[in-house]
């Protein structure tokens, strides 16, 4: 896959015209055929999808290293397809389906994501859909037909602080990635060149108390707006570097003072590694980030009292239902079966006769009634926070599993 790219010479400062380069490389269509991280971006466009001629065929598979050894991915896969087109009975549908099944297994037989624990295919021949989505989590696997794509499974990788940009630096070439913790995608290239002038041009900074050359000056302020326009584009949260000393205070300096509160700390990976190696080195410092906002988050629903906080399935249920929810908080691990009415759009942790807010006996059970609250959190506009590091999961054992700060 080409990553977009801008190069910049050994005098260029930074200019309305390079930002207007930047933003036009970054604003490159994707490629389809490849597989992508889940942005915000992608989950808008796919839940603005929707087909009035032909299904939309949303699939999941589940790719731990199980799977992948030997391929045993491949009889997961025969099975969902067969059991898929066993259960259409016209025929030209069943046709496009096939074609779409067919398609997929020839995507996944040419290349498996590199990284992740799974993937979502979402494909539609009338509107031309075919998305590619390696996912960092793990999904139950699934075929769905439908007029729109079936989004609910993802709502599982929407947690508020797990979107990062991680940003490689130097002055020869910088790179940056998009990444979910134990996932990346390249996404941007900064090419630079070295003065061999570097040491003669020295002038000392006073953050820090590092000597920068000024050429490095330069790039560092090119840099930091391409971080800046990355964090946009792609809806980052938080912003980790690995660079030498000299041009991480150059990049650091000249960041608005509110991506600098965005720095989530450094690592240290070769500038030239694959994505396995950059993932895998990010890790550490990315999960260290994750338990820190967790443990914030949970202390602010701790300090909102009994009037500002709901905890427990049933309490954060309904104040999801009258639509007070700010932030939801979920261990990840977490499922429960239960039941939705489907006049009020209630969510009950069990199966009643009647809804007990409406009286309504239109009630249909659901597998997992909290992924269901993560959907409706997220419609509702509401802050998702799924909830991974130990440290987190022991503040949430005395009040139960679930839990809201409300508006």
């Amino acid at each position: 896959m080409n990553v977009p790219s801008v190069s910049i010479g050994l005098h260029d400062r930074y200019t309305p015209a390079i930002r207007d380069r930047i933003v036009e490389r970054l604003q490159v269509p994707i490629d389809d055929d490849a597989y992508h991280l889940l942005t915000p971006a992608h989950l808008r466009t796919l839940a603005a999808t929707e087909s009035s001629d032909g299904p939309v065929l949303s699939f999941y598979l589940q790719l731990g290293p199980e799977r992948r050894s030997r391929a045993v991915w491949h009889s997961v896969f025969s099975s969902l397809a067969n059991e898929t087109t066993k259960g259409i009975r016209d025929r030209r549908e069943r046709r496009v389906v096939r074609d779409e099944l067919d398609r997929i297994e020839n995507a996944l037989n040419e290349e498996l994501p590199e990284l992740g624990r799974g993937v979502a295919f979402f494909a539609c021949r009338t509107t031309r859909l075919w998305q590619q989505i390696a996912v960092s989590v793990t999904l139950p696997d699934g075929v769905h037909l439908g007029t729109r794509p079936y989004l609910r499974p993802l709502v599982r990788t929407r947690d508020e602080h797990d979107r990062f940009v991680l940003a490689l630096l130097s002055q020869e070439h910088s790179r940056f990635f998009i990444s979910q913790i134990g996932q990346v995608e390249e996404v941007f290239q900064v090419n630079g060149e070295r003065s061999p002038r570097l040491l003669a041009e020295r002038v000392a900074l006073v953050q820090g108390g590092v000597a920068v050359a000024e050429p490095v000056k330069r790039e560092g302020r090119v840099l930091a707006e391409a971080a800046r326009l990355v964090l946009a584009q792609f809806e980052g949260r938080h912003l980790l570097t690995s660079a030498p000393p000299e041009m991480r205070t150059a990049f650091v300096n000249d960041l608005p003072k509110e991506l600098q509160q965005r720095m989530g700390g450094n690592f240290a990976v070769d500038l030239h590694a694959g994505v396995a190696e950059v993932a895998a080195a990010a890790e550490p410092a990315q999960r260290a980030v994750e338990a820190r906002e967790e443990e914030a988050t949970l202390a602010r629903i701790f300090e909102a009292g009994p009037n500002g906080a709901a905890w427990g399935g049933r309490r954060t249920l309904d104040a999801l239902w009258e639509r007070r929810v700010m932030t939801l908080a979920v261990d990840d691990t977490f499922c429960q079966p239960g039941s939705r009415c489907r006049q009020c759009e209630g969510l009950w942790e069990q199966i009643p006769s009647e809804c007990p807010t409406c009286g309504s006996e239109a009630l249909e059970p659901v597998a997992d009634v909290v992924e269901l609250a993560l959907e409706e959190a997220l419609e509702q506009r509401a802050a998702l926070e799924l909830v991974r590091s130990e440290a987190a999961r022991r503040m949430m054992l005395e009040r139960g599993p679930m839990a809201a700060l409300l508006r």
